[in-house]
């Protein structure tokens, strides 16, 4: 029984390797956001209180399985946009041109960016 637990749990640990990899990729372009130089500090902060709560939520809590995957997935989403929207700050602020810069989001960024900031979605 010990050789097929173990060989369950490298099966499990290589499933959410696999897993890690394909949230860590962004899919199609579905809507793009502005946002202003004035507010991208509030928006990186909110990105971030929502990592850190999920993240001491999985630490925390007694939460099943399937609710370690979901939040999980939802962090990795957060963690790319934030990569995103951080991408485009610097790039605004090296060019010197604009005030505010558009981020293009996939299906999964703008359904979290939607939960977080419903007004700016464009």
């Amino acid at each position: 029984m010990g050789k097929q637990n173990k060989e369950i749990i490298d099966n499990m640990e290589f499933l959410m390797k696999e897993l890690h990899k394909e949230w860590d990729r962004t899919g199609a372009v579905k809507a793009s956001v502005f946002i202003s130089l004035e507010e991208v500090e509030d928006v990186n902060k909110v990105i971030l209180l929502r990592i850190a709560k999920q993240q001491k939520e999985v630490e925390n809590g007694d939460i099943t399985f399937k609710k370690s995957v979901r939040l999980s997935r939802e962090c990795y989403i957060l963690l790319r946009l934030a990569r995103k929207i951080k991408t485009e700050e610097h790039r605004t602020y090296r060019n010197g041109t604009c005030y505010e810069f558009e981020v293009a989001l996939d299906k999964d960024e703008l359904k979290l960016f939607k939960e977080m900031f419903g007004e700016k979605v464009k």
